[in-house]
């Protein structure tokens, strides 16, 4: 019913409070493992290991151990840790859908798609981003606003991400 990356980032988005009820209920994992997450969740919750269990085996059951592969480098690809150009091409595009997004003409402004996908309300609000630094389109940061998107990802998309953490998908035409 939802795509690999939708089900992967639910799972990994689970509450510290109720991920080891969701270790018991949805995976297979001994109870040796469990006490072993559980404490892992007291100790160091800010590792997010038992939510990374969780998302890999409850992903892997259903959608196979292929596509949980291909949306965990597509997730650390997005959010930092991995290359975006070595994803191929469906899977990139599986998890920008997830993500709000636009489509664009190759040669948009950059401050333009900003506006387009939501991440800013307003022209003068991309350009003060991009000039502040606080733009990047495909890992790279625009240091200048007359930078244009240009779809060179596979697929033909683009990832604009405003900040850290506030990302949006660009469908090139």
């Amino acid at each position: 019913m939802c795509s690999p990356y939708r089900m992967y980032q639910f799972w990994l988005n689970t509450d510290d409070a109720d991920v080891i009820t969701r270790l018991k209920v949805f995976t297979f994992l001994t109870r040796a493992q469990i006490e072993e997450y559980e404490r892992l969740v007291a100790e160091e919750p800010f590792r997010r290991a038992a939510q990374k269990r969780l998302a890999l085996e409850v992903t892997t059951f259903v959608h196979g151990s292929d596509a949980t592969a291909a949306v965990i480098a597509a997730s650390d690809a997005l959010f930092g840790q991995g290359d975006l150009t070595a994803l191929d091409a469906e899977t990139l595009r599986s998890a920008l859908d997830e993500l709000p997004n636009a489509e664009v003409a190759a040669g948009t402004p950059v401050a333009e798609a900003l506006v387009s996908t939501g991440l800013v309300s307003s022209l003068s609000e991309a350009r003060r981003a991009i000039t502040q630094g606080g733009v990047s389109l495909d890992g790279e940061r625009v240091a200048d606003d007359s930078a244009v998107v240009a779809g060179t990802l596979p697929g033909g998309v683009s990832v604009l991400r405003r900040g850290k953490k506030t990302l949006a998908g660009l469908f090139v035409s």
